[in-house]
C-alpha cells in the first residue's frame, strides 16, 4: 500500500496479483512507476514517501502468517540490498590530483572521501579566517577601552584643576565609575554648563548681606485726605486770598506772644488784631499744618531709603558665575524701581508743599495715583543669592565635588550605550576566534578519525579488472590499487580523467555484487532489488552484466575463489540470493533473462527456486468526471509454474514484437470491450510505444531516412490514399511523434487515440502486407481487428470526458 508518493497515488496491488516469488524479472516501460518502487524498498532513499505513508506485506522463513511492515526503521530493511541510480551516485568518489584519477568504491568508502575532502576544505576554510578572526578582534576588544579613554580626555580636559580629575584620571578610572552612569531619563534635563561652571570656578569671598531697616509706607490715599482738608477757622480774607503773607503773619504770631507792641514796625499790637489772628490761625489750621509736615518729612525719610538702597547691595561680580545672572536682573529691576519710586515721591512732595502755601485750597491728586503705596521694596530674593553665594563659600570644595562627579556620570552615561555595544561586539569577535579555534581541532578530529576509519573492502583489484574488461568487453579501463582502499584508474594506460556513466554504472554493479558478501552476510538471507543496470550502456555491456547477475545471483558458474566450479578449494558457491527483483527497461536484458528463466536448470529447480516474470504498466483510470491519470499495474507474464504464457514469451524474443503485441492487444481490447480504461490506455500507449514500433518498421521500409523519424513518417503517409487515414496519421505526427518519453502527470484526454491506432497499423499494412501478416500470426492477432477502419461514433471516453 502507497499512500501518496509520486505516480502512486492511495496505491495497492490488485486482488488478483498473486504476489512475488524468488526470483522476479520485471519489464517496465519509463513512467510506469518502476524506478520509484526500487527507491520505496530502500526507505534511506525515500524519507518523503514513507512518512506520507508506505506499507509491505512480507512472509518470512518460519512464519505461517505474513506481516505488515509499515516502518522505515523496522529490522527487515537489514536485509534489502537495492542497486539503482541513487546506489551508483552514492556509490563513487572521483577526484583528480596532480598525477593521478583516484576513486573510491561503495558508500561508505565515496561517504568518507566526500566527508575527508569535505573536511579538509573546511580546515583550509577556518585556517585562512583566523587571521581576519584575530584582526577583527583585536579591533573590536580596543573600543570599548577606545571609548572610556575619550571620556577621560574629556573629564581631565575640563576637570583637570579639580583633585582626583588630574593625569592620573584614565580609562580605567572611568571603568570604574561605569555603575554610576546617569540613567538616559535624566542626561535630557542636565545642565551641563551649569555643572562645569561650578566645577571650574574658583574660590570666593562671602559677601555681606545688608540688613533692611522698614520704613513707614506711605500710601497715596493718606496723601489725598490731607490735600483735601480745609482749615474751619473764621478766616482773614487778606490773609486767605495771599497764603505767602498768612505764613508770614503766622509767624510773626509766634514771635509776638506776650509782647505788645510789633517787633519790626514798633506799633502796638492791639488785643483785637491778635484774637482775630488766633482765629484765623485756629487748631484745625495748626493740625492741617502739623500733618503736612509730617507727611513731608515721611516722604523724605522715605526717598533717602531709597536712595541709599541701591547701594548697599555689591556688584555681581562678587558672586560665583551661576549666581550672577539672576542677581544682575534682580538688583538692575530694583534700580528702576527705586527710581521710579523716587519720581514720583518728588511729585507727591510738590503736592504737599503747594499745600502748604494754600491752606484754604481743597487739592486733588491725579486719578492715576490713586490706591499707590509707597514703601520700601521687597529685596528677600536679593538678600537670598547673597546668602546663598555665602553658603557656596562655604561649601565651596562639596560643592564643586559633586559638580565634577555629576558630570562625569553624565558624560559617562552618554557613551554608556555605546560602550556596552562595544564591549558586546568584542566579547563576540572574541567568542568567534575561540569558536573557530575549536572548529579548527574539532575539524582536525574529524580528519584523523576518517583517515583511521574502518572501511568497507575493496574488491581486489586484478578481481576487479578481470571482470570489468569481462562485462564492458573491452580492456581499455584499468585499475590500480592505491592507499585508503582507492584505486587509480587508467584509460589505455594514461590517467583516467573522466569515466562515462556506463562505466560507473559496470564499476558499481561489480562492487555491489561483491559486497553483498561482506560484514558477515549470506546472500541467502537478502532480498535484492536492481533497478535498470543497464540503462544507457551498449549491448555488449547487456550481454556481459546480465551474464554477470544470473551467475551471481541465481545460477553461479564459477567456485567463490573464481576457479571452475568443481575446484578442490571447499568453497561452495552459495552466491545466489533469498529473493530477487531485476528490473529493467532495457528489452534486450529482459529477453535474455526471460529465456534463462524458461531454461532454468532443474539443479536450480530442485532446490526451491522459483520465477515470475511481470510487467509493470500505466494504465489509465478515471478518478473523477473529466480527470484521469496513470495508475501502475501488474501483468503477470507467467512463471515456472505457469506455463500458459511461455508460448507467448517465446514469440516476444524481440523489442519490435513486443511493442507491435502491446499496440495490437491494446487496441483489441478496446475493440472488445470498448471501455473508458481500454481507451485511455491506447492513449497512453500511443505517444511512445507506437513511435518506437514505427521507427524499427519504417527504418526497414526506408533505410536511407533511417534516423529522421518525421521524414520517415511523411514519406509513409504520402503513399496513402485513403484521406482520413491520411488526416489522422498526419495528427498523430504533428501532436504526439516528438514526444520522446511518456509524461507521467499530465491527464489524459485522447480520445482519437483507438482512431489513430487503426491508422497506424493501416500504415503499416499498406506498406508492407505480407510483414504485416506474419507478425499478427505470429502473434496470434486478427488483422482485421487492427488493420480495419475504427468506427467514428462519439467513444465512451469522449462523451465522459465531455
Amino acid at each position: 500500500m502507497i499512500k501518496n508518493y509520486r505516480i502512486f497515488q492511495n496505491w495497492s496491488p490488485s486482488p488478483d496479483f498473486a504476489g512475488f516469488s524468488d526470483i522476479n524479472l520485471i519489464y517496465a516501460n519509463n513512467g510506469s512507476g518502476k524506478s520509484t518502487l526500487a527507491s520505496l524498498l530502500s526507505p534511506a532513499q525515500s524519507p518523503d514517501a514513507w512518512k506520507a505513508g508506505v506499507s509491505v506485506e512480507v512472509s518470512e522463513t518460519g512464519t505461517t502468517e505474513p506481516r505488515t511492515v509499515e516502518s522505515s526503521q523496522d529490522a527487515f530493511w537489514d536485509r534489502m540490498s537495492v542497486f539503482n541510480k541513487d546506489y551508483v551516485a552514492d556509490c563513487f568518489d572521483f577526484s583528480v590530483g596532480e598525477a593521478k584519477a583516484l576513486l573510491a568504491i561503495g558508500k561508505v568508502n565515496a561517504n568518507r572521501e566526500k566527508e575527508l575532502r569535505t573536511a579538509r576544505t573546511r580546515l583550509d576554510d577556518l585556517s585562512r579566517l583566523t587571521d581576519s578572526l584575530v584582526k577583527e578582534a583585536k579591533h573590536k576588544q580596543a573600543v570599548p577601552n577606545t571609548i572610556l579613554k575619550s571620556i577621560g580626555t574629556l573629564v581631565t580636559s575640563t576637570l583637570g584643576g579639580v583633585d582626583g580629575y588630574g593625569r592620573g584620571y584614565d580609562a580605567r578610572a572611568v571603568g570604574k565609575r561605569l555603575p554610576f552612569a546617569m540613567p538616559l531619563e535624566k542626561q535630557s534635563g542636565f545642565k551641563a554648563e551649569e555643572e562645569i561652571a561650578k566645577a571650574q570656578s574658583t574660590f570666593m569671598q562671602e559677601v555681606d548681606v545688608p540688613l533692611i531697616s522698614a520704613t513707614e509706607p506711605l500710601s497715596s490715599s493718606t496723601v489725598s485726605a490731607v490735600l483735601e482738608r480745609v482749615p474751619t477757622a473764621r478766616v482773614i480774607e487778606t490773609l486767605a486770598t495771599r497764603p505767602e503773607r498768612a505764613a508770614w503773619v503766622q509767624q510773626g504770631v509766634e514771635l509776638h506772644l506776650h509782647e505788645h507792641n510789633c517787633l519790626f514796625c514798633s506799633g502796638e499790637l492791639s488785643q483785637e488784631r491778635l484774637d482775630a489772628l488766633n482765629r484765623h490761625f485756629d487748631s484745625s489750621t495748626r493740625e492741617l499744618q502739623d500733618d503736612l509736615r509730617f507727611l513731608l518729612k515721611q516722604l523724605g525719610a522715605l526717598v533717602i531709603s531709597l536712595g541709599k538702597l541701591h547701594a548697599l547691595f555689591p556688584e555681581s561680580g562678587l558672586l560665583y558665575p551661576e549666581f550672577r545672572a539672576e542677581y544682575d536682573l534682580l538688583r538692575d529691576g530694583l534700580k528702576i524701581q527705586i527710581q521710579k519710586d523716587v519720581t514720583e515721591l518728588e511729585m507727591l512732595r510738590e503736592f504737599l508743599e503747594r499745600k502748604q502755601q494754600d491752606l484754604h485750597a481743597a487739592a486733588t491728586l491725579p486719578e492715576s495715583w490713586l490706591n499707590k503705596s509707597f514703601a520700601t521694596p521687597d529685596v528677600g530674593r536679593l538678600r537670598k543669592l547673597l546668602a546663598d553665594h555665602n553658603d557656596r563659600s562655604t561649601r565651596f570644595e562639596a560643592v564643586r565635588k559633586s559638580a565634577c562627579q555629576k558630570l562625569e556620570a553624565f558624560w559617562i552615561g552618554e557613551q554608556h550605550e555605546a560602550y556596552t555595544e562595544a564591549l558586546s561586539e568584542a566579547h563576540q569577535a572574541t567568542l568567534a576566534v575561540e569558536n573557530n579555534a575549536k572548529a579548527i581541532k574539532e575539524t582536525r578530529r574529524v580528519i584523523t578519525e576518517l583517515e583511521n576509519a574502518e572501511l568497507d573492502p575493496a574488491p581486489p583489484a586484478e578481481w576487479l579488472n578481470q571482470r570489468l574488461h569481462t562485462l564492458l568487453g573491452r580492456s581499455d579501463i584499468s585499475v590500480e590499487p592505491v592507499e585508503g582502499n582507492r584505486y587509480a584508474i587508467y584509460r589505455h594506460g594514461e590517467p583516467a580523467l573522466h569515466l562515462s556513466e556506463g562505466e560507473c554504472t559496470a564499476l558499481a554493479l561489480l562492487y555491489f555484487v561483491r559486497s553483498l558478501n561482506t560484514g558477515g552476510r549470506s546472500r541467502r538471507n537478502q532480498i535484492i532489488v536492481i533497478d535498470d543496470p543497464v540503462s544507457s550502456l551498449d549491448e555488449n555491456f547487456t550481454v556481459g552484466a546480465s551474464s554477470l547477475l544470473w551467475s551471481e545471483l541465481v545460477q553461479p558458474s564459477v567456485c567463490s575463489c573464481g576457479a571452475p566450479l568443481d575446484c578442490p578449494c571447499g568453497q561452495k558457491p552459495t552466491r545466489d540470493c533469498g529473493q530477487l527483483f531485476l528490473m529493467t527497461h532495457n528489452f534486450e536484458l529482459f529477453r535474455i533473462w526471460s529465456n534463462q528463466l524458461d531454461r532454468l536448470q532443474s539443479g536450480v529447480m530442485k532446490q526451491g527456486r522459483r520465477f515470475k516474470i511481470l510487467e509493470l504498466q500505466a494504465q489509465g483510470k478515471r478518478v473523477e468526471v473529466g480527470v484521469a491519470r496513470r495508475v501502475p499495474i501488474w501483468r503477470d507474464w507467467g512463471s515456472d509454474q505457469n506455463k500458459e504464457h511461455k508460448a507467448l514469451r517465446t514469440r516476444l524474443r524481440s523489442e519490435y514484437h513486443y511493442l507491435f503485441w502491446r499496440a495490437a492487444s491494446t487496441l483489441i481490447s478496446c475493440q472488445g470491450d470498448p471501455t473508458i480504461e481500454h481507451e485511455m490506455d491506447a492513449a497512453i500507449i500511443l505517444p511512445n510505444i507506437c513511435r518506437r514500433m514505427l521507427e524499427g518498421f519504417l527504418s526497414f521500409k526506408f533505410p536511407a531516412l533511417m534516423g529522421d523519424f518525421r521524414l520517415q513518417m511523411q514519406a509513409a503517409i504520402d503513399q496513402v490514399n485513403d484521406g482520413l487515414t491520411r488526416q489522422r496519421l498526419v495528427t498523430y505526427l504533428h501532436q504526439y511523434s516528438h514526444q520522446e518519453r511518456v509524461e507521467t502527470t499530465r491527464g489524459v484526454n485522447r480520445p482519437e487515440a483507438v482512431p489513430v491506432l487503426h491508422a497506424v497499423f493501416e500504415l503499416m499494412r499498406n506498406q508492407d502486407a505480407e510483414h504485416f501478416m506474419d507478425m499478427c500470426t505470429a502473434l496470434e492477432l486478427d488483422p482485421v481487428l487492427l488493420a480495419n477502419r475504427a468506427p467514428n461514433p462519439t467513444s465512451e471516453l469522449e462523451a465522459a470526458i465531455a
